[in-house]
C-alpha cells in the first residue's frame, strides 16, 4: 500500500507540476518523517526558489496558517516568528509560533534543505504552539525542539500538547537523570520533565517563582537555573514556592535556581538567555561556567555563576526596544556558537562578540560587533553560514498586515558590521543611593570608539511618589507632565464585575477638569467633554484617554463607567484631575468615598557646594580582574560634570566609587567614530532604483501584506490596484477596494514649523532636525508613511528623511518616541514600507528604473517595487539634519525649549543668538538617558545682535538637548548635525 500510493503522489506530481490537496495530505501522511515540500496556496503553483534578496530567500518564508488556501482568519495566529533554528540531520530545522497557544496550533515544523533552491519541508508531524526551546540531547542522539524530538535520521516523535500543554521555551539537562530525562521550561512558568526514550511526561512545578514570560534555562554546577523577563502576574502567587509579586518598579521578572530540593531567588530582575559553554546541549552534568543574560532600567546585566559564586557584569544597551515591564518584546535573545568557532550575543539590539572562555578568572573577549533592527529570536552556525531567525510581521495589535510571516536571513558574519553602529548607552548608576568606597558593577568599555561617562550627585527629577489609577489599586506607570502636578480625585475599584459608579467633589474656584477615561471597551462620554492628546499608562500596560472640560465653583459630579470591555468585566472608574488658574488659593473637597490626592512637593536640585564628591573610576585592562585608579572626578553636590574616556584606552572593564554616600548617576554613552558611507559605490548601486525626492515621475504606491492570500497588495499613486504574487514575484492587476484604500489612508504623523519636524507624545512636543525641504508637504498622491511595525512589536519611523527606530511599550498605542533612535537619512521619495517575505519593501521607484535584483518592475503597467532586508536600511546614509526648538521664538524666563534629538548623530554644532538689547544667558541642557534626565550641560553669556557658535566635542553624546533662558526675550537655537 505504501509504495502504491507513493507511486500515485509520483503521478500527481508529474501530471499538474503540484500535488493536489487531497493527495498532498495523503503523502504526507505516508512520508511523515520526511514532511512534504510547502507549495504556494495562492495560484496552485510552486513559488519560485531562484530569488535571493539581502540574505533573504523569500520562498523559506513561514506563515501562521495552513488551512485557508493561503489566506490568514483564524483566531489565535496573530504571529509567527521564528523561535528556534538547528542544524541536525543534514538540514537545518526550524519551528515558529503562535502569540499564546499552550495546546497548539498551525504553526509548523520546518527543515531547509542545503541546496537553498529547494523548497521548504513542512513536517507532517507539526503540532504548532508557542515554542522556542532547543536542545541536542547527547546521550539520545536526538534534537529536541519545541514539543518534536528528532533523530539522526530525520526521523520525528511528539509529545502531544495534550499531554504537556505549554510554552516551551527552554529545554535542559536533568540533574539526577541526565540519560534518559529533560527539563521542558514553560513560559507561564511551569516545570515539567520528560523522558526522552518513552516520552512520558511529568509536571514537576506549577509555578515556583515569581514573574512572567519565561525565557530560558540550563543545569551546571549542580543546578537548574532558570529566567523570565517580565513582571505580569498570571493570576495570584499561590503556587509559587519562593518570593511573591513585586515590591518596587526595579523588581521585573527573576533569574532564579533549584538544587534539586530547594528553589532560590538570585535576582529578581529581568533576564532571558541562560546558557554555558555547553551551549545547545541544554548544561553540564560538571561544573561549567552559567552565563545568563538580562536587563533593568540602567543598562544589560550579565550574571556569572563560577564555582558557586555569581558576579554581575553590566553592558550598555544599543535599543530600548526590548525594556516594556511586561517583558512581551523581548523573545529569546541568545548566546551562541556561530561560525569560524565564534560565539555571539544578542541583546537589546546589539550583536556582541562573546569569547567560550568567559570565567571569573577571565572576563575578556566580550566587544560590541554593531547593532540591528531585526527582531532575532535565534541564530545558528549552518554550512559556514550565520543564520538569523526573525520576528518580522506581527498582526497583534497591527492592522497595516494581513498576515504574519517572518523568514531567514543567510549570511557571513562580516555582514553584521556593516548594518548599524556600534553605539550603546548606559551605567551603573541612575539616581541610586551609593554607599562611600564601594565599587559598582563593573561596566563594559571595550570596543568602543569614542566614550563619554555623564556622572551627578544629587536628584536630577523630582523624587516620584507613587500614583495610583483608582484609591486601591493599579499603579499609573507613565502620567503626562501636564497633569503630574495636579490635584487628582479618585475612588476605590470595588468588584469589577460591576460597572464603575460615578462620584463627586466640590471646589471653590472655577476649574478645568482632566478626566481619565479606560480605554478598553471604548467607554463614551457626553459631548461637552473633549478629547486631548494626552494619554496615561498604568497596571498591566493598561492605557487611558485623557479629556477636558470646564466647570464654575461647586459641586463637580463625574459620570460612572457601566463598559463591559470583556463580557462580565467592567472597566476603571474614571480618575479626575484638576487645574486652576488659582493653584495657591484652589480648595478641592471631597464627598462621599471619594479620595483627593495633592502632588508631592518637588524636590529641588539645590546650589552647587564647595563639597564636591569624589567619583573615583577605575579599569580593568587585561579581564582578569585586576583594577586601576583611572582617574578622580569632582562632582559638586546637586551637579553634574562629563568625563571623556581617552581614544587610546585600552581596557575592558570600567567600575566607579565615591568618597561617601549620595544619590549619584554615573551614565555612559559610547559610540561609533564609523558610520556607514551611503555614498559608497555598492551602497549607492542599492538604491540606485528610488527615485528621489519631489521626483515627479516616481512610482508611488500604498503596500500592505495581504489577507486574503499570501501576496503583496499594492494601490499605486494613482489609484491603480495590484497584487504583487508570492509565487511568480510579479505584478497582477486588481480590483479597486474601499476597504483597502481607507485602511492605508496615510496622516500625516508630524508637523513642520520653521525650525524643526515636531512629534506630539504624552502632552510634549518633541523635536528632531529636518531634511530636504521637500519632505515639507505631501507627494502627489498624498503624505508620505510616517510609522509603521515594521518588526514584531517594535515601529520603524520615516519622517522628513530620516528613518527611525521607536519602541512599543503597548500593541495598538503610539511608540515611545523618547527613546528612538536615528537609523539612516535619505533624500529618496519613499511613499509607503513595509515587511512581506522577510523582505523590506519601499514603494517610490524612479520611472525609469530596471529590475537589478533589488527592483520589481513592470513597465509596461507603469508599476515598480523596491525590496531589501531591514538592515540594508543602514546603508542609505548616516543620520544627518539641520533644525532646532527656537527660531525668532518668543520665550518665557526659566521655561525649557521643547526637547531637541541628540542621540545618533555624529558632527553636532549649535548656534544660539537673541533679539535683546543686553546680554542674555542661556542655559544648554541635556536629558542623559531619553527619560527626563536633564542635567545643566553649559551656559552661554549671548551679547546682542552676536551670534554663538558651539561645536560639540568629537566624543560627545547625549539623547535630547533643550535650553532655558534666563529672561524673556526672543531667540534662535539651532543645530546642524553632518
Amino acid at each position: 500500500m505504501l509504495s502504491i500510493n507513493r507511486f500515485f503522489c509520483k503521478i500527481a506530481k508529474a501530471r499538474w507540476g503540484v500535488m493536489p490537496g487531497a493527495w498532498l495530505c495523503l503523502c504526507a501522511g505516508l512520508w511523515g518523517t520526511h514532511g512534504v515540500a510547502a507549495q504556494s496556496p495562492d495560484r496552485g503553483g510552486a513559488p519560485r526558489t531562484d530569488i535571493h534578496i539581502s540574505g533573504i530567500y523569500p520562498h523559506l518564508t513561514t506563515y501562521g496558517i495552513y488551512s485557508q488556501n493561503g489566506a490568514h482568519d483564524k483566531a489565535g495566529h496573530d504571529e509567527c516568528g521564528i523561535g528556534a533554528v538547528v542544524p541536525w540531520a543534514g538540514k537545518l530545522w526550524m519551528v515558529n509560533y503562535a502569540p499564546h497557544m499552550p495546546r497548539g496550533s498551525e504553526h509548523k515544523l520546518y527543515s531547509v534543505d542545503p541546496d537553498l533552491s529547494q523548497p521548504l519541508t513542512i513536517h507532517p508531524e507539526s503540532v504548532g504552539g508557542t515554542p522556542a526551546g532547543r536542545m541536542i540531547h547527547k546521550e539520545s542522539k536526538q534534537l529536541l525542539m519545541a514539543h518534536y524530538l528528532i533523530d539522526t535520521e530525520g526521523r520525528v516523535r511528539v509529545i502531544s500538547p495534550q499531554d504537556m500543554p505549554i510554552r516551551v521555551t527552554a529545554i535542559t539537562r536533568h540533574l539526577t537523570d541526565p540519560v534518559n530525562r529533560v527539563y521542558y521550561i514553560d513560559m507561564e512558568g511551569s516545570i515539567w520533565e520528560a523522558n526522552v526514550h518513552t516520552l512520558a511526561v511529568k509536571q514537576l512545578f506549577k509555578k515556583p517563582v515569581p514573574g512572567w514570560h519565561s525565557k530560558g534555562g540550563t543545569v551546571s554546577q549542580g543546578r537548574l537555573v532558570i529566567s523570565n523577563n517580565g513582571e505580569k502576574s498570571v493570576g495570584d502567587y499561590s503556587a509559587v514556592l519562593v518570593g511573591g509579586e513585586a515590591k518596587s518598579e526595579e523588581e521585573r521578572g527573576v533569574l532564579a535556581e533549584y538544587d534539586g530540593e530547594n528553589w532560590r531567588i538570585v535576582e529578581r530582575r529581568q533576564y532571558t538567555d541562560v546558557t554555558g559553554p555547553a551551549g545547545i546541549a541544554g548544561g553540564s552534568d560538571g561544573n561549567d561556567p552559567i552565563w545568563a543574560i538580562g536587563w533593568d532600567r540602567r543598562s544589560l546585566r550579565l550574571k556569572l555563576l563560577d564555582q558557586g559564586q555569581w558576579h554581575t557584569f553590566l553592558l550598555p544597551k544599543a535599543s530600548y526596544c526590548n525594556d516594556a515591564s511586561h517583558g512581551w518584546y523581548t523573545e529569546w535573545p541568545r548566546i551562541r556558537a556561530i561560525t569560524g568557532g565564534r560565539w555571539m550575543m544578542d541583546m537589546h539590539g546589539m550583536f556582541f562578540d562573546f569569547p567560550k572562555t568567559f570565567s571569573a578568572q577571565n572576563t575578556a573577549g566580550i566587544r560590541p560587533i554593531g547593532s540591528h533592527l531585526r527582531y532575532i529570536p535565534d541564530f545558528c552556525e549552518w554550512n559556514g553560514k550565520l543564520v538569523l531567525a526573525s520576528d518580522e510581521t506581527s498582526i497583534q495589535g497591527n492592522p497595516l498586515a494581513g498576515q504574519p510571516q517572518s523568514n531567514l536571513w543567510i549570511g557571513d558574519y562580516d555582514d553584521l558590521k556593516n548594518w548599524g553602529p556600534a553605539s550603546g548607552y548606559g551605567g551603573p548608576w541612575i539616581q541610586d543611593a551609593v554607599k562611600a568606597h564601594t565599587p559598582s558593577d563593573p561596566f563594559l568599555i571595550a570596543g568602543f570608539d569614542r566614550r563619554i561617562a555623564h556622572l551627578a550627585v544629587g536628584p536630577i527629577t523630582p523624587v516620584r511618589q507613587p500614583a495610583f489609577r483608582a484609591t486601591d489599586q493599579l499603579e499609573i506607570h507613565s502620567l503626562p507632565s501636564a497633569l503630574a502636578g495636579l490635584p487628582r480625585v479618585t475612588i476605590p475599584r470595588g468588584d469589577w464585575r460591576e460597572p464603575a459608579p460615578g462620584y463627586s467633589f466640590q471646589v471653590n474656584r472655577p476649574v478645568t477638569i482632566y478626566l481619565a477615561v479606560d480605554r478598553r471597551g471604548a467607554p463614551q462620554l457626553d459631548e461637552t467633554w473633549k478629547k486631548t492628546d494626552l494619554e496615561l499608562t498604568w497596571g498591566a500596560e493598561f492605557q487611558d484617554s485623557i479629556y477636558s472640560r470646564s466647570f464654575p465653583a461647586g459641586v463637580i459630579a463625574i459620570p460612572g463607567n457601566a463598559t463591559e470591555h470583556i463580557p462580565g468585566s467592567f472597566g476603571m472608574p474614571h480618575l479626575a484631575f484638576v487645574e486652576s488658574t488659582e493653584k495657591e488659593a484652589l480648595r478641592v473637597t471631597p464627598q462621599g468615598n471619594a479620595h483627593v490626592t495633592l502632588p508631592a512637593p518637588t524636590r529641588e536640585r539645590g546650589t552647587t557646594s564647595s563639597e564636591p564628591v569624589k567619583f573615583t573610576l577605575q579599569i580593568d585592562r587585561t579581564g582578569a580582574g585586576k583594577w586601576t585608579e583611572l582617574a578622580t572626578v569632582d562632582v559638586p553636590m546637586n551637579g553634574y560634570r562629563v568625563y571623556q574616556l581617552s581614544a587610546n584606552l585600552k581596557a575592558y572593564w570600567l567600575r566607579i566609587q565615591t568618597d561617601r554616600d549620595c544619590v549619584a548617576t554615573a551614565f555612559l554613552h559610547q559610540t561609533t567614530g564609523r558610520f556607514i558611507d551611503g555614498a559608497a559605490p555598492e551602497n549607492q548601486s542599492l538604491f540606485a532604483g528610488l527615485a528621489d525626492v519631489g521626483d515627479p515621475t516616481a512610482r508611488e504606491a500604498r503596500v500592505y501584506a495581504a489577507k486574503r492570500n499570501r501576496n503583496l497588495r499594492v494601490i499605486t499613486g494613482d489609484d491603480r490596484y495590484f497584487e504583487f504574487t508570492k509565487e511568480g514575484f510579479s505584478f497582477e492587476a486588481d480590483k479597486p477596494d474601499a476597504k483597502l484604500k481607507a485602511l492605508l489612508e496615510v496622516e500625516p504623523a508630524f508637523t513642520v514649523d520653521d525650525a524643526s519636524v515636531i512629534l506630539k507624545y504624552k502632552g510634549q512636543a518633541w523635536r528632531l532636525p529636518k531634511g530636504a525641504a521637500a519632505f515639507d508637504k505631501p507627494f502627489a498622491s498624498g503624505w508620505p508613511r510616517a510609522d509603521r511595525e515594521a518588526q514584531s512589536e517594535r515601529h520603524l519611523l520615516n519622517i522628513h528623511g530620516t528613518f527611525y527606530e521607536a519602541p512599543l511599550v503597548t500593541n495598538s498605542a503610539p511608540p515611545a518616541f523618547n527613546r528612538i533612535r536615528p537609523v539612516a537619512s535619505h533624500s529618496k521619495h519613499i511613499t509607503d514600507f513595509c515587511t512581506w517575505n522577510g523582505l523590506l519593501v519601499l514603494a517610490g521607484v524612479r520611472a525609469d528604473a530596471v529590475n537589478d535584483g533589488h527592483v520589481f518592475a513592470d513597465p509596461d503597467q507603469k508599476v515598480a517595487l523596491w525590496f531589501g532586508g531591514i538592515d540594508d536600511l543602514w546603508k542609505l546614509g548616516k543620520p544627518v539634519g539641520a533644525g532646532g526648538p527656537w527660531r525668532d521664538s518668543a520665550l518665557k524666563a526659566g521655561a525649557p525649549s521643547d526637547p531637541y534629538l541628540m542621540t545618533g548623530y555624529d558632527q553636532k554644532t549649535m548656534k544660539l543668538s537673541h533679539r535683546s538689547f543686553s546680554p542674555v544667558m542661556f542655559t544648554l541642557q541635556v536629558d542623559i538617558d531619553g527619560t527626563g534626565l536633564w542635567v545643566d550641560y553649559r551656559s552661554f553669556k549671548v551679547e546682542p545682535r552676536l551670534e554663538v557658535t558651539w561645536s560639540f566635542p568629537t566624543d560627545f553624546s547625549a539623547c535630547w538637548v533643550r535650553a532655558v533662558s534666563e529672561q524673556d526675550t526672543t531667540a534662535t537655537l539651532l543645530f546642524d548635525y553632518r
